[in-house]
């Protein structure tokens, strides 16, 4: 997992919408691409199951079935791919109707789940999710299309936070395509995230910066605004802001119910609350467990946020009614459709949970109810609705859906891209505008249990960024996916090469810069090693023709110190993002840097030191240390030490995040000759002299600039 360099000062939150692109064919593989592994086929028709059996062995391959009486594979050993129809395509879009397929794939993710965590070899582990939307991804109207397959698409993008070493796909085909050919294609010879296969061909997602062109849709005392959920965090700053901005009625819901006898524990300060708290856990009967003490206090203070923020509305003057529902039961999200009346123009699908915990933790109760509060609830919600003539229907999604979700969050994941593909669906299919809103963090409020693990992926936005953007997207019209970006931080190697970056982006330059530094994965421990491949051709890599060692072209100097520095970025020492700071005793072979045939194939080496390092100049957390290697033909031909250092240990005076050089010179090494004519570069714009031995050891040059005149 590698940091990328986020843009200069704050940054606007990036809106941007999905759209499709032509590929050309994926290669075919070769006839023994699979021979010696073992491939599970999960789910899906028999059709499919059938058909991708047949082309797993047609490369060398052995497909394991899976027994749906003892639920497990049919055949003891080793998993090296996992080939998932999820849910078959005729399957009924109707709530609980994933239950049993997301149920087959958790307890199969969960069976494999030792081996394939502890793996390091980058080429072994595939887990490949198939969907069938008709090859669109549920951008274009498909008769018969499956948009429960989200849930596999989500849940596969959030994969590699739980395996690091797994190679992921998502494949969403038209169903009158024979699966099995395409599936084992994508698995092997496939590169992005996310393709589609239609009849007409094969596409993949690109999106694209966007502002928001809609017609106007008016709002204002005449209408009511329903929400799921919106009682606290971001849905109720959106709920007043929309109240107050546009003077409609707002009815929030949530599934605890008021107390009506105003306790004293609901009205109470802070402090007289905390005093509470402490009490109750010193005064608690033996026979209640301490889990059901949390509980019960954790209730008691969402009620009290809750009537904090009815009182902070009306005293702002928003009118904003609560009423209790749970989303999953189809009774009560009636009678919360019923309770907003004839006024209701808008409604927001905002109920939504979390609860993170990595595979061998979570249970199947605990999937169902994060991925029923947003699937299962919009589902009760549009069947509420009727015919009911809404002025817009809004989705409330997240990016974890789109492009996958932290560690521990395969299940919100899955939720989420679910949704998505559930308003896509509603949008080809109702008479009012859907939309879907795929947002990042938001600073401070919001599901996020542990904010500060959160702004690794991506910078929060702010409240009040995001509540603009919200209630601009309500007011105009339009459907599909919009989704909403802060700065990239932390990105999953598999995520870095799948996701197809687009020109319009901000901050595309060092995404695209990591990605070409990044190479092939061989070996992925990010908290010990990282092993990549690189192959550097002549017809593409013109940085060959600017030097030369002894008259051959050479790769420059620079950019293996880069190739260096780029390699540590990938370790995360403890689990723990750091960014290299420091490269120190270099040495560089660069006779082994030359082109030696059709193009300069290299091993890059990264390995993490055992103990940080002490530095004066790391005021803070002592920076760890990584060793890392270029090899060229098993030879060394650049090596560093680099020092990696948390946000909270940066070096003192480096304030731009730039790497600074110490330890022993990079000058020339013996191997040059000490001749000028043994290490050249074209001297465009700075000319270097002649190599000379120093006494405390190794070279130099002088180095000076061409003037303007001279070129």
């Amino acid at each position: 997992m590698a940091e990328a360099t986020p843009g200069a000062g704050e940054a606007p939150i990036l809106r941007h919408l999905l759209g499709l692109a032509p590929l050309p064919p994926v290669p075919t593989p070769p006839a023994d691409a699979l021979a010696g592994r073992r491939v599970l086929v999960l789910g899906g028709d028999a059709r499919f199951r059938g058909s991708v059996r047949a082309a797993v062995a047609e490369h060398g391959g052995r497909p394991v079935d899976w027994d749906e009486n003892v639920g497990a594979p049919a055949e003891p050993g080793p998993v090296d791919a996992v080939i998932d129809g999820g849910m078959a395509p005729n399957t009924p879009v109707a709530p609980g109707s994933w239950h049993a397929a997301l149920t087959r794939t958790v307890t199969a993710l969960r069976g494999v789940y030792a081996d394939w965590a502890r793996e390091t070899d980058a080429r072994r582990l595939h887990y490949l999710a198939v969907t069938w939307m008709g090859g669109s991804m549920g951008l274009r109207p498909a008769a018969d299309a499956q948009p429960l397959g989200g849930l596999w698409a989500g849940l596969a993008k959030t994969l590699p936070r739980e395996f690091p070493a797994c190679d992921i796909r998502v494949l969403d085909l038209d169903p009158t395509l024979a699966p099995g050919p395409p599936a084992v294609a994508e698995l092997l010879g496939g590169r992005l995230l996310e393709v589609g296969h239609t009849a007409e061909g094969r596409v993949a997602l690109l999106a694209h910066a966007t502002e928001i062109d809609g017609k106007p849709i008016d709002l204002g005392p005449d209408d009511t605004l329903l929400m799921t959920g919106g009682a606290r965090g971001i849905g109720f700053e959106f709920a007043l802001h929309a109240a107050l901005r546009t003077g409609c009625r707002v009815l929030v819901s949530g599934r605890a119910t008021l107390p009506d006898d105003r306790p004293a524990w609901l009205t109470a300060s802070d402090a007289e609350f905390a005093a509470l708290e402490r009490r109750a856990w010193a005064e608690r009967d033996p026979a209640e467990p301490l889990p059901a003490v949390r509980r019960r206090i954790g209730r008691m203070a969402q009620l009290r946020e809750i009537a904090a923020n009815l009182e902070r509305a009306s005293a702002a003057g928003a009118e904003i009614a609560y009423h209790p529902c749970e989303v999953t039961e189809p009774a009560q999200v009636r009678e919360l459709v019923e309770r907003a009346g004839p006024g209701l123009t808008v409604v927001v699908h905002n109920a939504g949970i979390d609860l993170p915990t990595r595979l061998p933790g979570k249970t199947v109760e605990q999937v169902r109810r994060v991925v029923g509060v947003k699937v299962d609830g919009f589902l009760h919600l549009v069947a509420a609705l009727g015919e009911r003539p809404l002025k817009m229907l809004c989705a409330v999604g997240s990016l974890t859906g789109r492009y996958g979700g932290m560690t521990g969050q395969i299940d919100y994941a899955a939720a989420n891209e679910g949704l998505a593909r559930l308003a896509l669906r509603a949008g080809h299919q109702l008479p009012y505008p859907v939309k879907c809103l795929a947002w990042p963090t938001w600073d401070g409020v919001g599901l996020i249990t542990n904010l500060d693990a959160a702004a690794r992926y991506m910078t929060p936005i702010s409240v009040a960024d995001g509540v603009d953007a919200w209630l601009t997207e309500i007011t105009r019209d339009g459907d599909g996916e919009i989704c909403f970006m802060g700065e990239i931080g932390l990105v999953a190697p598999q995520h870095l090469r799948g996701i197809a970056v687009p020109s319009d982006w901000r901050g595309r330059t060092a995404m695209l810069s990591r990605r070409f530094f990044l190479g092939e994965v061989v070996t992925y421990a990010p908290t010990a090693t990282v092993v990549t491949e690189h192959r550097i051709d002549p017809a593409w890599a013109t940085c060959l023709a600017e030097v030369t060692v002894h008259g051959a072209p050479a790769l420059p100097l620079s950019l293996a110190l880069e190739y260096l520095r780029d390699g540590a970025g990938w370790l995360v020492p403890g689990g723990e993002p750091a960014a290299p700071v420091a490269l120190l005793d270099i040495a560089v072979r660069p006779s082994a840097l030359r082109l030696n045939g059709e193009a300069l194939h290299l091993v890059r080496e990264a390995r993490l030191g055992p103990e940080p390092t002490r530095d004066p100049a790391f005021p803070g957390v002592p920076p760890r240390t990584a060793r890392v290697r270029l090899l060229a033909d098993g030879e060394p031909a650049a090596e560093a030490t680099v020092l990696l250092a948390t946000e909270a240990g940066g070096p003192a005076g480096a304030a731009d995040g730039r790497p600074r050089a110490g330890g022993a010179a990079w000058a020339a090494p013996a191997d040059t000759g000490g001749s000028a004519a043994a290490y050249a570069w074209l001297g465009r714009l700075l000319a270097v002299g002649a190599w000379e031995a120093v006494a405390e050891g190794g070279w130099r040059a002088e180095v000076t600039p061409v003037r303007a005149s001279e070129w």
